[in-house]
């Protein structure tokens, strides 16, 4: 499963009220649960009730008992309507209490005895299953009914054992209109016209999985056939979509073959299909065999220039093997499945782009997962709802954990081991020691030091690099601390590292070290002072990094050094040193650099310099070919407000770009510059079409840049049901960000924001929670209470109470946040002021 929407950096202002810890109040240990029988196979057999938004029918599982003399079994079964039991097909008696469904098999029930238990039931589900329908804001909308199961939402819409720890084979028999698909696990055995013009569709899943694996996804669908010789390989989309679900699904089948080949593991599942509706409540969700996926993966020709749904497609596919295959046992040990998903978008962008790309996959997914809100132990099982750890933990940082592994074992042993895994843990479900044993024996390597600090304790090393070279003694020093806090649980880590210099262009001279105490100190032999010294190159290691140098070596590694990583940190300190050197270097950087990150993070530099040469730069370096890099520039230019010379450069592409995504960007820029025309630019624009709305999204960043009361109105506007959809939930985001600087307005705006708490987008409603955050609005306390009281997803039950007790402990501080804000930006500014005297001092000179 892949969390809905792009993944964005998470960060809080200095000043604001703290986030809770990841474990709130009342939070308790969650342990697998009991097995009274195995559940060797699950049939239902159902009809779907549109209008009506119903399901009713009849599920029959086959259990088996675990110990002799078992008399009862309970089913998980939320607000259905249980019409009837039978067991061995004989009337059964059984009690139900809204939740959970009691059934009596009779005595002398022997061990391994084969009962069927069919249960004859109705429900209009909440949650599990959803009818999707057109409306008064929404009249083009299709018919469609699709499930989302995961993490434990099937009981919601059928009565079963509900977690992941079971696994059966199953079948899904559905009747629908007849001008409907359905799509589900497995082989389609029949599709039957009925006399009562309805439509009989019949699927047989041959391989055991978990109950949050079923789907049934059902409408108007086309098909395109992507199938090769060994594999039926199908896309189902809107009849409308098909170019563009081409252009999207068209890397599936070599993706396929990629996995198939690293992990020495054929696919697994009878087909591999992708089904895409609409207002789906996640990115994308593995359903074994039958991937479903948000609308927003389908992309155009323009989008198609700097964007790519290869990240989801690789993630859910990856699931077919971690996950569906392998299931995590519980929850508490999902980065099996998530974090190895992550890991292998990685792994596609090696193989289809190039070792760069992996690279700069770690970067980003480092960057992602030290904006969390909370550190916590990737495996804990202390939470309220499952769905409480899917996180920045679960996906980015377990991604990264996993790149580690490989670099610690090289290719070699961590293919091999992942290989064996695979092989001795297919269909069953797994812990984090399956991994860790399968990598012992395949390597001979015991890694519990690495499994106990990366995975079962929290947070990442802060370190602290210094070097010095010695020409008396031809020695070179290296310094390392670490400089973490370890009160909640975060050790002094172990970590084996490499330190190399490099003279000049000759080949870098390596030392491989480990770092096992709070300070270490290493000298090496060296022949020549060295231009450059590199900690950890190429990122081994997980972890953030204060290494003071000076412009020059700084200089040179962001033009000579073969990692990304490390030219993107020598971009970022040159922009905090400023000088013209930097400027220049950092000029060159945006228009030669052979790989967009680097140019990206030359060109953010340059905008923290805010030096007119920077501005200059950067100007001349619109002409960039790389789209995404032109976005950084574009990006950059916003640092330097009320430069009307800047305005003039980026209004137009505000209005017509090559790039979607470089136009919302320019449309954020407008608003960050401030000037008096600034508003009638984003006016003109936050109503024009563009690929999921990100001109418009772009529109609303930059009202809330722009700081005009005039744009809460607008804000208002764009956030109202009936509206674009990709862009009501940041509209009711900035309508709290724009209003921290009204105070005036703080409680009308709560109020309207409280009100899309209850709003039919589940999407709208978490943003409204955290947005009160935002606000600053303890008023609105109560609301959030409610809406935690009576909120299914479980998501947002997590926001709401999280932001309620945010609120509760930094309530009142609105006025410090904001006088923190603007005492920044003036800072900024002076400082932008004072390198402009440095900078011209230096060229007089």
């Amino acid at each position: 499963m892949q969390l809905y929407g792009e993944r964005l950096t998470c960060g809080r202002l200095a000043g604001e009220a703290a986030t809770p810890p990841h474990a709130l109040p009342g939070d308790r240990p969650v342990w697998t649960r009991d097995r009274v029988v195995d559940v060797k196979h699950t049939k239902i057999d159902i009809k779907l009730d549109v209008p009506g938004r119903g399901v009713a029918g009849t599920v029959t599982h086959t259990v088996a008992p675990l110990n002799e003399g078992a008399r009862y079994v309970e089913f998980d079964a939320v607000d259905l309507a249980i019409t009837a039991v039978q067991v061995a097909r004989k009337p059964a008696e059984f009690s139900y209490d809204g939740t959970t469904l009691r059934v009596d098999l009779g005595a002398d029930r022997r061990r391994g005895q084969d009962l069927a238990v069919a249960i004859s039931y109705s429900a209009r589900p909440r949650i599990g299953m959803y009818f999707i329908a057109p409306d008064a804001g929404y009249p083009q909308k299709p018919l469609q009914v699709w499930t989302q199961c995961q993490d434990e939402d099937t009981r919601y819409w059928l009565p079963c054992f509900d977690h992941p720890s079971e696994k059966q084979t199953s079948e899904i028999i559905a009747t629908v209109p007849s001008s409907w698909y359905v799509l589900s696990n497995g082989r389609l055995l029949e599709e039957k016209a009925n006399r009562d013009g309805t439509k009989r569709f019949h699927w047989h899943q041959d391989r055991p999985h978990s109950t949050y694996l079923f789907t049934l996804a059902a409408g108007e669908l086309a098909r395109i056939n992507d199938s090769t010789p060994d594999l039926t390989i199908d896309y189902f989309v809107e009849e409308k979509d098909l170019d563009d679900a081409r252009r999207t699904f068209a890397n599936t089948p070599a993706m396929i073959a990629l996995f198939e080949r690293l992990f020495d593991a054929k696919y697994p599942w009878s087909k591999y299909s992708q089904v895409v509706v609409r207002d789906f409540v996640f990115g994308g969700m593995e359903n074994t065999s039958a991937t479903t996926m948000t609308e927003n993966i389908l992309f155009d020709r323009k989008a198609a220039r700097d964007f790519t749904s290869d990240p989801l497609i690789s993630h859910e596919l990856a699931h077919q093997w971690f996950g569906d295959l392998m299931t995590c046992r519980d929850w508490s040990h999902g980065w099996l499945n998530e974090s190895f998903a992550t890991y292998l978008e990685m792994l596609w962008d090696e193989h289809h782009l190039g070792i760069d790309h992996y690279r700069q996959g770690a970067i980003e997914n480092a960057e992602l997962y030290f904006g969390e809100r909370y550190r916590r132990p990737i495996v804990t099982n202390v939470f309220n709802q499952p769905i409480d750890l899917f996180d920045r933990h679960l996906y980015e940082k377990g991604s990264v954990v996993l790149a580690m592994l490989r670099s610690l074992l090289g290719d070699d042993q961590f293919f091999r081991s992942i290989q064996r895994y695979i092989r001795e843990n297919q269909e069953r479900s797994v812990i984090t020691q399956d991994l860790a044993a399968a990598i012992e024996a395949e390597t001979g390597r015991n890694l519990d030091w690495f499994f106990d600090q990366w995975v079962y304790r929290p947070g990442h090393p802060n370190l602290k690099v210094s070097w010095s070279y010695s020409d008396d003694h031809k020695l070179a020093t290296v310094t390392v601390k670490q400089t973490q806090p370890t009160t909640d649980g975060t050790p002094i880590f172990r970590m084996p590292v490499t330190i190399d210099f490099r003279k000049g262009r000759t080949k870098p001279q390596s030392f491989r070290v480990e770092i096992t105490e709070a300070e270490h100190t290493f000298v090496f032999p060296v022949s020549q002072k060295p231009d450059l010294c590199r900690f950890d190159p190429y990122g081994g290691v997980l972890k953030e990094v204060d290494f003071e140098k000076s412009v020059g070596e700084l200089r040179l590694q962001l033009r000579d050094d073969d990692d990304v990583g490390g030219r993107q940190f020598a971009a970022a300190q040159l922009g905090k040193k400023g000088g013209l050197e930097a400027v220049v270097a950092l000029e060159t950087a945006v228009m030669t650099d052979k790989f967009w990150a680097c140019q990206a993070a030359a060109a953010k530099a340059l905008g923290t310099i805010r030096t007119a040469g920077a501005r200059d730069a950067l100007l001349r370096c619109l002409a960039v070919r790389n789209l995404k890099a032109k976005r950084a520039v574009v990006a950059a230019l916003g640092e330097f407000r009320g430069d009307t010379t800047v305005f003039d450069a980026i209004a137009p592409i505000a209005k017509k770009d090559q790039s979607w995504f470089v136009e919302a960007e320019a449309c954020r820029s407008v608003g960050k510059l401030r000037l008096e025309d600034s508003l009638e630019i984003l006016k003109r624009n936050i109503d024009r079409h563009s690929f999921r709305q990100v001109v418009r999204i772009g529109c609303i960043d930059g009202l809330v840049e722009l700081r005009s009361e005039a744009g809460l109105e607008i804000l208002s506007r764009v956030a109202r049901y009936g509206e674009a959809f990709q862009g009501r939930t940041p509209a009711v985001g900035a309508l709290a960000r724009l209003g921290v600087y009204f105070p005036d307005r703080k409680k009308l705006l709560g109020e309207e924001i409280a009100g899309y708490l209850e709003d039919p987008d589940f999407r709208v409603r978490i943003g409204a929670a955290n947005a009160l955050k935002a606000l600053k609005d303890d008023s609105q306390i109560p609301a959030l209470e409610r809406m935690a009281a009576r909120e299914l997803d479980g998501r947002g039950v997590r926001m709401a109470r999280e932001n309620a007790i945010a609120l509760r402990k930094g309530a009142g501080t609105e006025e410090e946040v904001k006088k923190l804000r603007e005492e920044f930006e003036k800072l900024r500014e002076e400082n932008g002021r004072l390198r402009e005297r440095v900078t011209t001092l230096e060229a007089k000179k």
